[in-house]
C-alpha cells in the first residue's frame, strides 16, 4: 500500500470542509490543560462527544511550505505549533451513516499537519471568544499523498509519528484515540453531513510543540511489518519558510 503509484496525490484534492478533532488522545487533552493555566496534578476526563472544530476548505496547502499568517504587514501570532494527525479522506457523501458502515464512506488514509497559532488559540479561549483565527488561516492544514483503503482498514496498531529536525517528537498509536475514526464519521456525518472530498482531521497526541524558520517536520503514518517491525504507509514532510510569511 506504499508504492508511491498506488497513492492519491494530495495537491487536486479541494474539500468543501476540514473536519477537526480536539483532545482526542488522553495525554494531549492533559497537556492542553497545563497550557491552558491547570495546576499539576489535575485530571482530564474526557468528553462523551468529540470535540469538533473546522478548518475553511481553503486552509489547505497545496504544498508543504509552512508560512506565518500575516495581516497588514503584521503577523498574526508569536507562537505557531505542529500538531501531527491521521487524516481520513471521505470517498461518498452521507448524511447519517452508522458506526458499523462508516469506513465504508472513507476512501483514503494519510498523515496531516493541523498548524495552529497557539497564543492566538488560548488568548481567545481565555476571553470565551471563537478561535478559528488560530487554526482556519490558509495553509494551515497540509496533508500527505493518501493511501487509499480498498485493501485494509485502519488498525489499532497504526501509527502516527512527528519527528521535528531529525527528534522524535510525537508518537501514538491509532488505539489510544478517545474516540475511534469510525466513532468519528458516524457521528459527524449525523450533525453537519459529510461530502466526498472532506477532510477530517482525527486529532493529535502528545508532544506538540513550537516551529521556528528553517525547521523540518516529517509525519509519518505506519503499521507493523511481518518481521516485527514498520511499513511506512504515507509521509508528510514540510518545511518552515525562513520568513513566516505568505
Amino acid at each position: 500500500m506504499s508504492d508511491s503509484s498506488t497513492l492519491i496525490a494530495r495537491r487536486p484534492l479541494a474539500p468543501r470542509s476540514i473536519f477537526c478533532v480536539g483532545k482526542n488522545y488522553r495525554l494531549h487533552a492533559l497537556e492542553m490543560l497545563m497550557m491552558e493555566g491547570a495546576t499539576p496534578g489535575t485530571t482530564e476526563t474526557p468528553e462523551p462527544e468529540p470535540i469538533i472544530f473546522m478548518k475553511p476548505g481553503t486552509a489547505l496547502a497545496g504544498d508543504s511550505r509552512i508560512m506565518m499568517p500575516y495581516f497588514e504587514g503584521r503577523p498574526l501570532s508569536r507562537l505557531m505549533h505542529y500538531e501531527a494527525e491521521i487524516v481520513l479522506l471521505v470517498g461518498r457523501d452521507t448524511d447519517g451513516c452508522t458506526e458499523e458502515t462508516a469506513m465504508e464512506y472513507i476512501s483514503a488514509i494519510g498523515a496531516g499537519l493541523d498548524m495552529t497559532l497557539r497564543d492566538v488559540q488560548l488568548e481567545a479561549k481565555k476571553a470565551g471568544n471563537p478561535w478559528l483565527k488560530s487554526k482556519g488561516f490558509r495553509r494551515s492544514a497540509l496533508v500527505s499523498d493518501l493511501v487509499p483503503l480498498s485493501e485494509a482498514l485502519p488498525a489499532d496498531d497504526w501509527t502516527i509519528t512527528l519527528h521535528s529536525n531529525g527528534v522524535l517528537c510525537q508518537h501514538a498509536a491509532l488505539g489510544e484515540m478517545i474516540h475511534t475514526p469510525s466513532a468519528l464519521v458516524h457521528y459527524l456525518s449525523y450533525l453537519y453531513g459529510l461530502r466526498r472530498g472532506d477532510l477530517i482531521f482525527t486529532g493529535t497526541p502528545a508532544g506538540v510543540g513550537p516551529v521556528s524558520p528553517g525547521d523540518t517536520l516529517r509525519a509519518s503514518l505506519a503499521m507493523p511489518d511481518a518481521s516485527g517491525g514498520t511499513k511506512e504507509l504515507a509521509v508528510l514532510e514540510a518545511t518552515v519558510a525562513e520568513e513566516l510569511n505568505p
